[in-house]
């Protein structure tokens, strides 16, 4: 979002201009208390892309009006739905949550307990205890401990690919150090002789 105070300020001025109650001005109410409230915002958000409300407001797609009215990048609004489908689908009980004697975990933390059951690859045992550890009001801190504990690591590239991926670079290399002035010649010798070792291994 832009500095608060600004963005506020121009969600202030425009619900001076539609009527309060509307659906368009409960929008904007919403968005100008996000910080505590970013579950009404995504659900609102995701009734707005859903409904297509933002066609009678003015809006050809739903990230400009994001971004023109309520000051909200898309990518941040793409996190705020995908976080309130994600808890609509997967533990609707937490969206009834009062906030206060029972907190809503942060957004950050349902975007990535999001992220990790759309992984395949993630132990889906580990995924509910994350998951319970994450709906219990742990920190984004600790949800990213317990996810990069259990992250199976990526498996290495293989060879050919790696020779592949390592000669673009070489020849890359090659041909700025060729186009610098007042290089000695060796260097340029050398970074050529190294495209040529990476293209005989590739050739193997």
């Amino acid at each position: 979002m832009e500095t608060e105070s600004k963005a506020s300020q121009a969600i202030t001025e425009k619900m001076e201009q539609i009527e309060p109650g509307t659906p368009r001005y409960n929008v904007l109410d919403t968005a100008r208390r996000f910080k505590t409230t970013w579950v009404d915002l995504g659900r609102t958000l995701w009734e707005v892309r859903q409904k297509k409300l933002f066609l009678q407001w003015g809006y050809e797609k739903f990230d400009d009006y994001c971004q023109g009215e309520i000051r909200i990048k898309p990518r941040t609004a793409s996190k705020l739905t995908a976080s309130y489908s994600f808890l609509k689908t997967e533990e609707p009980s937490v969206l009834r949550r009062d906030g206060v004697e029972k907190p809503v975990p942060d957004v950050q933390v349902i975007d990535m307990l999001r992220r990790i059951h759309d992984d395949d690859d993630f132990p889906r045992k580990e995924f509910e205890r994350i998951k319970e550890i994450a709906f219990d009001d742990a920190s984004l801190a600790k949800v990213r401990q317990e996810v990069r504990e259990h992250r199976p690591e990526p498996a290495p590239p293989p060879r050919a690919q790696l020779i592949k991926r390592l000669l673009t670079q070489a020849n890359r290399l090659a041909e700025a150090i060729a186009s610098a002035d007042g290089l000695p010649p060796a260097i340029t010798e050398r970074a050529v002789a190294l495209a040529d070792d990476l293209r005989t291994l590739g050739d193997e």
